[in-house]
Parts: structure tokens; sequence; C-alpha cells
């Protein structure tokens, strides 16, 4: 993938973990993905890792129908009826190559609970944005409030896509952040999306989106994406 966030904020981690046994020092590094150079910081006293994300926000044209989500979760065909599900749903790139479907399922939180594994859709993308790989970020508003100059918000997301569920989506959680920032730009600049993902699986993650937009409120600024990880395992290879 040209971006993929997660694993950005787990590199980060590790390395920032390898570059100094110090793990109470804060430090700063540069990864370079396919799109683009990604600034790293460790903050040592909130033990998590930010990452400045390469960013080309771009919304699509045509929004993804019903047609277009159904084929691709088995949950919603079987359910008795899909009241409070948008008929059409946002499309939006991160970068070229990265595209993701945003429905909006705040209403529905039993259609949300039933979400299942599927695989990616058919998406219709704007001319020069394809080929990309595509998913579904499922969310739910949890609410928002105000602190100072930011706006904070709750979400509940689920992302999936070949044929698989992704318990934290750095990617999908800054596509979706970037769309409602532009959304409401007209009650903020800053926007801060706290984003809980991977529940259903019993693999809990957050994921911070912070997003600024430009002076006019039309175009975003700047992403920061954020979050702590956990060491599983470790290891070495010997390759003869």
């Amino acid at each position: 993938m040209e971006f993929a966030g997660h694993p950005i904020i787990g590199a980060g981690h590790l390395l920032c973990r390898q570059s100094s046994t110090n793990l109470d020092e804060s430090k700063s590094l540069n990864v370079t993905t396919k799109a683009g150079p990604v600034p790293i910081k460790y903050d040592a006293a909130q033990k998590t890792v930010s990452a400045g994300v390469p960013h080309n926000i771009h919304i699509h044209q045509q929004p993804a129908t019903l047609n277009h989500i159904t084929p691709v979760q088995a949950s919603l065909t079987t359910a008795s009826d899909l009241k409070g599900v948008p008929e059409s749903s946002a499309v939006v790139s991160v970068v070229k190559g990265v595209t993701y479907a945003l429905v909006d399922l705040t209403e529905r939180p039993d259609l949300f609970a039933n979400i299942g594994p599927g695989g990616s859709p058919a998406l219709d993308l704007d001319d020069g944005w394809a080929p990309s790989f595509t998913g579904v970020m499922y969310h739910r508003h949890l609410g928002s409030h105000e602190e100072g100059d930011l706006l904070v918000w709750n979400l509940r997301v689920r992302m999936i896509a070949i044929d698989l569920e992704d318990p934290a989506c750095g990617s999908g959680g800054c596509s979706l952040g970037a769309y409602l920032a532009l959304s409401n730009a007209h009650k903020c600049q800053r926007h801060r999306f706290c984003i809980d993902q991977g529940i259903e699986m019993g693999r809990d993650s957050l994921v911070i989106v912070d997003v600024v937009l430009d002076d006019e409120r039309k175009k975003v600024s700047t992403i920061e994406l954020s979050g702590h990880a956990a060491f599983a395992a470790e290891g070495k290879i010997f390759v003869e």
C-alpha cells in the first residue's frame, strides 16, 4: 500500500525502541513510504508515537451506494431492513492508491455489531485515481465536544476489505477524519478524532487522528496520527 497508518505507528515504536535503550527519552526520526516521507515522534511521557501523515485528500464525485456495499457485506444483505443506513456514502482517498467508502451506521448499532469480514468494494473512482486499494469504513458517532479551539470527536469504526477485518486502520481513520473535518469546517478549524476499533474482535485499539484545516477551511493542512503499541514477540532470523 502507498500508505498504511497502524504499521507506521508500530514501526515507529520499534525503531524508537531500537535507537535507544532509554524509553524515558523523547525522540524523532523519519520513515520513507511510497506516499512520501513520514516524520515520526516518540512522546516519552505519553508512551505514544505520532506520525505526520502524507496526504492528498480527494472526495470522489461518485459516492458508494448500497449496490456497491451490500455485495461485500453479507450482514447487510440478510438484514430484515436497512432503515437508517444511508443510500449513498462518501468515497475518499487519503492518497492515490488508498481509498475508503465511509458508511455511517450511527443510527443502526445493531447492524454495526453484526458486521463481518467481506471483500473490497468495486468503487467508481474519478479519472486518474485508479487502480486503488479499496475498503469500507463503517462508523458510529458517539458524540463530540469542544476543548478551546479544538473539536473532539468520539467514533467507533470497523474497517472491512480483502475478506478481512482490520483491528486498527490508520489510513482509514485519516480518510474519515479528513472528510468529517471538511464537512464540519464551519464548526472548527482544528479537529481531533478519538477512534475506537477492534473491540468486536477482542483486539481493542485506540487511534488518534488530528486534522487541521487551512485558514479558509477549504482544504486539509495537516494530519497527524498517533497511538500506543504493545510488543507481542521478538526474535531473530538467520540467513545462510
